[in-house]
């Protein structure tokens, strides 16, 4: 504990330094961001900028990091822990200090230092709203008025937080602005889940059965502040919001009175809907970004990908993500059930190149892990132990995909107490993972004994995933 104490009081010490030299040359901009990481997931710490890595920060001895960013745009920045991802805001002249443990990453993520007060109301809103979150299932059942009731109730006393922060503290207009998001794009996007939640009717009627005002803000919405364009309840609001535009429009021009997902009127809608009200590049292309890899990733109709590829290219001004989105329809057609699966070359536990057809003699599931991704790694080991108990007719195979050796492998397995059989790594990992589309890790094939994909994008931790084992044995 002493330890700790001087660290925070030598680092705190060094800011105002810092800060008091940055008073005397104006033309500096700089804020300085450290503290120490309990039960690391990883050595290192990765700062993003509008989801874009601007550094790696290793981590010491201790577990801590720091620092300083010169000549930047105030704003949400963010850090990645190699799991867990976390916004924090910064402004000039800030020296913010954290302290979490990874056990209890969200709830245990406290700031020191100039900046502190305002980022612990943004982690204090955050965690609130998670909460709220949680409920809106059993809420989404109560009638309109008492639904919104409640959440503005909620809003009311949250923005009454927000007054005393700014009576107490002179805060910026950029962290009001923040602030205040934080807390009314939460609520509007309780509101717009409000006819998804309430399973007691079709979407439909629930729709209807709104009263008059019930979107009434959607009147001032603004689809381009740039100020909250990386901020996540802000994001999420305008992603849970087209969903219900898109529904909503797709009901006039349909015989539907379901939501259905992977409808792929419903989703065209959803782009056109994104590129008539968002005129920003940065949050328009996010959001057709967003929409398509969504329905990509879990559509089992390849033969409506093109449509929604064509659809993304008139709209997307990011050639970028032109190129990529292309990718990953051609990856997925690729993968499509009822293809082989490609042929990757792998190196088994002797270090001797095997294939992966060869490895096919039975049903199939096939996963992935990273030394990157700690939690995922010991899960999907563990419940594969459970799985080929009970499921002794299919072969499970798992595969690294990181560039190391069978020493580091092995190391890196017996030190999460996880060996099974069947561990094997790639030989090209950057050429084998796209090929194989390994987007995201946690994502499993299941193959039949011939090597045909059954499913490309399988979830080991779904509540159908032994179903669909089960369906592929009874065959």
């Amino acid at each position: 504990m002493k330890s700790n104490s001087l660290f925070l009081i030598v680092i705190l010490a060094a800011s105002l330094l810092s800060c008091k030299k940055d008073k005397v040359d104006g033309s500096i901009n700089k804020a300085y961001i450290g503290g120490e990481i309990i039960n690391p997931n990883s050595d290192y710490i990765v700062i993003k900028k509008a989801d874009i890595p601007l550094d790696t920060v290793r981590l010491n001895h201790q577990n801590r990091f720091s620092y300083t960013l010169t000549n930047f745009e105030p704003g949400i920045f963010g850090f990645f822990d190699g799991r867990e991802f976390q916004n924090f805001l910064i402004e000039s002249n800030d020296s913010l200090m954290l302290r979490l443990n990874t056990l209890d990453f969200d709830e245990s993520l406290v700031y020191v230092g100039k900046g502190a007060k305002e980022n612990n109301f943004l982690m204090e809103m955050y965690l609130l709203n998670e909460e709220e979150d949680e409920k809106i299932l059993d809420l989404g059942q109560k009638t309109s008025k008492e639904f919104d009731s409640i959440y503005r109730a909620s809003r009311d006393l949250k923005l009454k937080k927000l007054d005393r922060i700014k009576r107490k503290t002179e805060t910026s207009n950029l962290f009001n602005e923040i602030a205040e998001a934080s807390i009314y794009y939460e609520y509007y996007a309780h509101k717009e889940l409000y006819p998804l939640a309430n399973y007691k009717i079709s979407e439909l009627d629930a729709f209807k059965s709104l009263p008059g005002n019930f979107y009434a803000y959607r009147e001032s919405i603004d689809y381009n502040n740039v100020t909250l364009k990386d901020y996540s309840p802000y994001i999420s609001f305008l992603r849970f919001h087209f969903n219900n535009l898109a529904l909503q429009k797709h009901f006039t021009h349909s015989n539907d009175s379901v939501y259905n997902k992977l409808d792929i009127h419903y989703n065209l809608d959803k782009l056109d809907l994104i590129d008539e009200k968002v005129s920003n590049e940065d949050i328009k292309n996010s959001l057709l970004r967003f929409v398509i890899g969504q329905f990509i990733s879990v559509s089992k109709s390849p033969e409506d990908y093109d449509a929604m590829l064509k659809s993304f290219k008139e709209k997307s001004t990011n050639d970028s993500d032109k190129e990529r989105v292309s990718q990953f329809v051609c990856s997925y057609k690729r993968l499509s059930p009822g293809n082989k699966i490609p042929e990757v070359k792998l190196l088994n536990t002797a270090d001797k190149e095997v294939s992966l057809h060869g490895l096919i003699k039975k049903p199939t599931v096939v996963y992935f892990w990273s030394k990157g991704n700690k939690n995922h790694l010991i899960s999907s080991h563990k419940r594969v132990k459970e799985l080929n108990v009970k499921y002794p007719e299919f072969n499970f195979i798992a595969i690294n995909i990181d560039v190391i050796s069978y020493k580091q492998q092995s190391e890196i397995i017996a030190k999460y107490d996880v060996r099974l059989h069947n561990e094997y790594r790639f030989k090209a990992p950057r050429q084998a993972k796209e090929t194989l589309f390994i987007e995201p890790i946690q994502k499993v094939f299941i193959l039949n004994k011939k090597g045909e994909i059954v499913n490309a994008k399988a979830n080991m931790f779904g509540i159908g995933f032994e179903q669909e084992l089960l369906g592929l044995l009874n065959q």
